[in-house]
């Protein structure tokens, strides 16, 4: 999917594994939304993340339960140019190409306060600020932040942010990004079933066995 450089709002780009998606994921993806005036999202699943585990589950899967969990919502968008992609999902590479097809354009990568706190082991990282705004919703156990990302990413507030195209940073104060994906697989290996997840991504993975999930007795207009 193509993302068009004619929009005058900001850019702004949610990556992750999305193993599964989950509540919080769009949650936090809203909320980025819609303090840019309803601002398209763009949720780009990585292939092989270079600072986490790798994903459990098929893209092809990963993509289809996003695109189930984000069907009611005109504003979140799928973007699958990662997965497209050879190699390790670097930031820094994903932040270049968009960059180079918005020019001045204001570009919003959406992070995790927990992502925020390893910023400065990330691949090439010194890099970012000339190529992106952050945009980070909070954790309840919060960690410290390394000085040298803060100064790198000055705190600003939305407006100001619009304004210039990349360096600069903003705190949400809500939602909390505070589900575990981890927690998540084990409550569906164990129960068959997460409150965390949208019932639909749920009643995917039932259907696909995914996360060591059985076959689900199907109902009576399934059969």
């Amino acid at each position: 999917m193509a993302i068009s450089a004619a929009d005058v709002s900001p850019l702004i780009l949610f990556g992750g594994t999305f193993d599964p998606v989950h509540r919080a994921h769009i949650s936090c993806a809203r909320a980025a939304s819609k303090l840019f005036g309803n601002a398209p999202v763009h949720l780009l699943p990585n292939a092989h993340p270079p600072h986490r585990d790798q994903p459990m589950t098929l893209a092809s899967h990963r993509l289809a339960m996003l695109e189930i969990a984000c069907e009611a919502y005109p504003s979140l968008h799928i973007c699958d140019w990662e997965l497209q992609q050879p190699g390790p999902s670097y930031s820094v590479e994903t932040l270049a190409h968009f960059r180079r097809d918005i020019g001045e354009q204001p570009l919003v990568l959406l992070i995790g306060a927990d992502s925020l706190a390893t910023l400065d082991r990330w691949h090439q990282w010194q890099r970012l600020p000339a190529l992106c705004h952050l945009l980070v919703p909070p954790r309840p156990d919060q960690t410290q932040f390394p000085p040298v990302v803060l100064e790198a990413f000055p705190e600003t507030s939305a407006e100001e942010l619009s304004a210039l195209p990349a360096g600069r940073r903003v705190m949400l104060k809500s939602p909390h990004l505070d589900v575990s994906a981890t927690a998540i697989r084990t409550a569906l290996a164990e129960k068959g079933e997460c409150p965390a997840l949208n019932p639909d991504v749920l009643d995917y993975i039932r259907r696909h066995q995914l996360y060591n999930v059985g076959q689900t007795t199907l109902n009576d207009e399934d059969s």
